[in-house]
């Protein structure tokens, strides 16, 4: 059985750093050895992953089916069962925080933006009719006006701004005309493929899984992505020659040099001394393409949560009958049980969405043909997240006999429909960070009274 289930953002921060490694393993070798997108197609796929709430639950009946594939699917279930055994135990600890330190990261991260954005603008110096400049605007015929600044308090040359491009510079580089071509190439290239976007992406997705350090070590390691795929891309559109290529590394030499002058400090030289070994290097193979084919392939299967079918039928409470008016029933997640059954379960508070229906033990009053709702969401700030929820509905009366329907819907789509003539207990598969909202509709035309209790259940 396949399905889209919700994923909460602990479990896909811990399956991201086993993309994280295995990027890393191999990042260097495409690098040199692949297409030029290579490892930015990767970083692409993880950014999706963190993003993306949804994964798809694959249900296995028996790994031993799939022959040698077993040996994969094996150790597969095992990381993914252990992997939501500690988020239904430890997740709720984080998401108590959680909220309001990302919101506080997001906060002081916006606000540092801007300031070194207005600070970069104040002391700079636009430059006008400067044949070189318009030269090389010209070569890329974007449709954005960008702005060329001098301004020689910032070291390195700088890229502000997605609609309104501005190029900062410095006034050294001006008077190299064979740097200024390879810089403004570079960062021209940078504006043409929004780069800016893709960093403040990282940067923010970074904000959220702040306490993965995984994602802050695989930050940095993105940067020097964008940098080399920018000098492939420069080398390209200047021509791919052994000359160029000189060139252009003789010019990120200069740029070391000067920075070097200036701060009068030691310089952290390894990122550009590998960029520059890459540029010497790069060579697409048969071999790097076929090794990124296989390493994306195997990356999509982060997208997919594996489980095996007798994990499944576990965690569903036997009944030992079930209501023989049940009009749906999404893969039998649903299970109607007797009261002892219910007295076994380990209950727990559920998190209303609504103020009005706080309380999940109370006694109510329908008219007739009326209905009332329940919603609520399977994230504990108090306590370790539970296996499902159950409705218990008792104490029930109503002139003429009892008519009525429970109706449980997940993310606004409807699992469970079922009519009932007597008290009954429900038992429901729950997925952590999702949606539910309980409908008791009162279907006879007389008063409808009862008792409804919901709570979140463990075994």
């Amino acid at each position: 059985m396949i399905e889209l289930v919700a994923v909460s953002a602990l479990e896909r921060s811990i399956k991201s750093i086993f993309i994280i490694a295995f990027i890393l393993l191999v990042r260097r070798k495409l690098n040199v050895k692949s297409i030029k997108w290579a490892n930015m197609i990767l970083w692409s796929i993880l950014f999706i992953y963190l993003i993306f709430p949804y994964s798809i639950l694959v249900e296995i009946a028996s790994p031993s089916r799939y022959g040698i594939l077993q040996y994969i699917l094996e150790p597969v279930l095992v990381i993914d069962e252990y992997i939501r055994a500690f988020v239904k135990d430890f997740g709720y600890l984080l998401s108590k925080v959680n909220r309001v330190f990302i919101a506080s990261l997001l906060l002081i991260y916006v606000i540092t933006q801007i300031i070194q954005r207005n600070k970069a603008m104040k002391n700079s110096i636009s430059v006008e009719n400067d044949k070189r400049v318009i030269e090389a605007l010209n070569l890329f015929k974007l449709k954005r006006k960008i702005n060329i600044l001098v301004n020689d308090k910032i070291k390195v040359p700088i890229t502000y701004g997605v609609i309104r491009p501005k190029i900062i510079l410095q006034s050294h580089i001006l008077e190299d005309d064979e740097l200024l071509k390879c810089v403004l190439i570079h960062e021209l290239t940078h504006i043409k493929k929004i780069d800016i976007v893709f960093n403040h992406i990282k940067n923010l997705i970074a904000c959220v899984y702040w306490y993965n350090i995984f994602i802050l070590i695989a930050s940095r390691y993105m940067e020097d992505d964008i940098e080399v795929l920018c000098d492939k891309l420069v080398i390209q559109r200047v021509g791919d020659t052994v000359n160029n290529r000189k060139e252009y590394c003789i010019s990120m030499l200069k740029l070391i040099e000067q920075k070097e002058y200036t701060k009068r400090v030691v310089l952290k030289l390894h990122p550009t001394k590998e960029r520059m070994v890459i540029m010497k290097k790069w060579k697409r193979t048969f071999s790097g393409v076929c090794a990124f084919a296989l390493v994306t392939a195997l990356f999509f299967t982060a997208f997919a949560d594996v489980k095996a079918v007798e994990a499944v039928e576990k965690e569903q409470v036997l009944s030992s009958e079930i209501s023989s008016n049940v009009k749906l029933n999404d893969n039998n997640r649903v299970v109607e049980i007797t009261d002892e059954e219910y007295n076994r379960l380990t209950l727990g508070e559920i998190p209303f969405n609504e103020l009005r229906v706080a309380d999940v033990d109370s006694k109510v009053t329908l008219d007739g043909l009326e209905h009332k709702s329940y919603k609520f969401n399977m994230e504990s700030w108090t306590e370790p997240n539970h296996d499902g929820f159950s409705v218990k509905m008792s104490e029930m009366s109503c002139k003429g006999g009892l008519n009525y329907a429970l109706i449980i819907k997940e993310n606004g789509n409807e699992i469970y429909n079922a009519n009932f003539n007597k008290a009954t207990t429900l038992t429901v598969k729950a997925y952590y960070n999702s949606r539910y909202e309980v409908i008791v509709n009162n279907l006879s035309t007389n008063t409808l009274t009862y008792r409804v209790k919901i709570n979140s259940y463990i075994r």
